[in-house]
């Protein structure tokens, strides 16, 4: 019995080590858990609310993106928190591939998420 928490007791100390590891210290890996969970679910919420407003102002982002400004392409963006000195460059992007976005409201959904936080 004595054995066992010997054993358990240094492999906790050998996680606080000060070298580099490629472990973390497995007394701080219940709030990272804790951490992870409410930064899935902040993306989460923030993906729904662009989601929902892409599937409900569709045609009209479309029609924004090919004149190249417009009011709700830019709310889109911001809803996607898509910084501010980026945007130029993403509605450009988005331009090119007008066509995708155009059949499939999901992958605009995506392109705008993967530029923003």
């Amino acid at each position: 019995m004595v054995r066992a928490f010997l054993i358990l007791g240094l492999c906790l100390l050998a996680g606080c080590s000060p070298g580099a590891s490629h472990l973390p210290n497995p007394l701080s890996l219940p709030g990272q858990a804790v951490a992870t969970g409410l930064e899935n679910a902040a993306y989460n919420a923030r993906r729904a609310r662009l989601a929902w407003y892409v599937q409900h102002h569709h045609a009209q982002i479309i029609d924004e993106i090919a004149a190249g400004t417009g009011p709700r392409i830019s709310t889109a963006m911001e809803l996607a928190r898509v910084p501010a000195h980026r945007q130029h460059e993403l509605l450009t992007r988005l331009r090119e591939d007008i066509a995708l976005y155009r059949k499939d409201a999901a992958a605009f959904v995506v392109a705008l998420m993967v530029h923003g936080p």
